[in-house]
C-alpha cells in the first residue's frame, strides 16, 4: 500500500484530515413549498427536518431504484435548502430533483461554485473548535448545518452521517466568497491540527462504512434497498416516488441480492459471483490498512451469511471471499 495512502487513512481513523479532492457541491432549493416539494420526491422525511438539521436522501424511479443520492440541509435562516453531493453528480442530481417540478413555488439554483472540501476523522469536530466553530455536542454524529466562521471567512458547515467517522462538508457562504475562501480556511483548518489525505484514503473509510456510492456501487438497475441504503429512506413518512416498491420489498421480504462486505485478498472490481446472476458482481474494491483487501459485493440473498465463503471469478481466474459482518446497524426509520 502507497504510504500516503496509508498515512491518510490512519489520519481518518485516530484523528482528522482534511480531503484533498473530491470536493462536494452544493444546489439550492428556494420558494414556499420546497420542502413539500422535496419531501413528495424524494426517500426521507423533509418535513420533519428541524431548522439546521439535515438527512441523507434518494431521488428514485417508479421502482424503487436511484437516480441520485444526496443530503438535504433545512437552511430555515434563509428560507432555503442545501442539497449536497459530490460535483460530478451535481447535473444529473437536478435533473433528478426537476423531473416532476410544474406548478410548485420550488425552483432550483446551481451553486457550481461553492465547491469545498471535507473534514472527517473522530477529532474533526475538535479541528473544528479550534479553528473558532461553535459546534453543539450532537452535529459530531452528522446531517447537521451550521453557518460559521472559519479565518475570517464564512463557511457553511455541513456535518454528514454517512461513514464510520465524524465527516463534516465545509464550503464558502456565497459564490463571491469563493476565490478568497479556500486558501485561509484550509490553512486554519490544518494549523488547528487536521492532516492532509487523499480521496482515495476516505475511499477506504467509505468502503469499511458499508457506503454505497452512486454510480459505482448502485445506480437506476438497482433497486434502494439491495444497496443497503435504509439510511437514507424514511419507512414512516408515507408517498414518495418509488415508496410502493420499497415498502413491498421491505414488508415482504423479497430482496433478492444484497450488497455485502467481504474479504477478497485477490478480487478485482467487476468478478462474477460464482453460482450468481449477472448482476451478483463485486463494485468497488480497497486495500484496508486493518481489514485487507475488501470489497462491496452484491450476492443472492441466500448466500449473504456472515462467515460464508463465496466465490468471484474474473479473468484473472476464480478466488474465495469471505462473508464480512456488516458495519451498519440496519435501522428502518419510522418503524422503530
Amino acid at each position: 500500500m502507497p504510504e500516503a495512502l496509508r498515512s491518510g487513512w490512519e489520519a481518518i481513523d485516530t484523528g482528522a484530515a482534511l480531503i484533498d479532492g473530491g470536493g462536494p457541491s452544493l444546489l439550492v432549493a428556494t420558494g414556499e413549498e420546497r420542502l413539500e416539494f422535496l419531501h413528495g420526491q424524494t426517500s426521507n422525511d423533509v418535513l420533519g427536518l428541524a431548522p439546521g438539521a439535515g438527512c441523507a436522501a434518494l431521488s428514485l424511479t417508479a421502482q424503487g431504484r436511484p437516480v441520485a443520492m444526496f443530503a438535504l440541509y433545512n437552511d430555515a435562516e434563509h428560507e432555503r435548502v442545501l442539497i449536497a453531493m459530490p460535483a460530478a453528480q451535481r447535473t444529473d442530481t437536478r435533473a433528478a430533483l426537476e423531473r416532476f417540478l410544474v406548478a410548485d413555488d420550488c425552483e432550483f439554483e446551481d451553486a457550481a461554485d461553492l465547491q469545498g472540501r471535507t473534514l472527517a476523522g473522530p477529532e474533526a469536530a475538535a479541528v473544528l473548535r479550534r479553528a473558532g466553530v461553535e459546534l453543539l455536542d450532537d452535529e459530531a454524529a452528522g446531517w447537521r448545518m451550521r453557518h460559521a466562521t472559519i479565518a475570517g471567512r464564512s463557511a457553511l458547515v455541513l456535518a454528514r452521517g454517512d461513514l464510520r467517522v465524524p465527516a463534516f462538508d465545509i464550503v464558502a457562504a456565497d459564490p463571491q466568497l469563493q476565490p478568497a475562501f479556500a486558501d485561509p480556511v484550509w490553512d486554519a483548518l490544518r494549523a488547528a491540527g487536521a492532516a492532509v489525505a487523499g480521496a482515495d484514503a476516505l475511499d477506504v473509510v467509505r468502503v469499511e462504512s458499508g457506503t454505497a456510492r452512486f454510480g459505482v456501487d448502485v445506480d437506476d438497475t438497482r433497486i434502494a434497498i439491495e444497496a443497503r441504503l435504509e439510511w437514507a429512506i424514511h419507512f414512516g413518512k408515507g408517498c414518495y416516488v418509488g415508496q410502493e416498491v420499497i415498502e413491498r420489498a421491505v414488508s415482504r421480504g423479497r430482496i433478492q441480492h444484497t450488497l455485502e462486505l467481504l474479504s477478497a485478498p485477490t478480487v478485482v472490481a467487476g468478478a462474477r459471483v460464482s453460482n450468481g446472476g449477472p448482476r451478483d458482481v463485486a463494485t468497488s474494491v480497497v486495500e484496508s490498512p486493518r481489514l485487507g483487501r475488501i470489497a462491496l459485493a452484491y450476492l443472492p440473498a441466500e448466500a449473504a451469511d456472515t462467515g460464508r465463503t463465496v466465490q468471484l471469478s474474473s479473468d484473472a481466474g476464480t478466488h474465495d471471499a469471505t462473508v464480512l459482518p456488516w458495519p451498519r446497524p440496519r435501522r428502518l426509520a419510522g418503524r422503530e
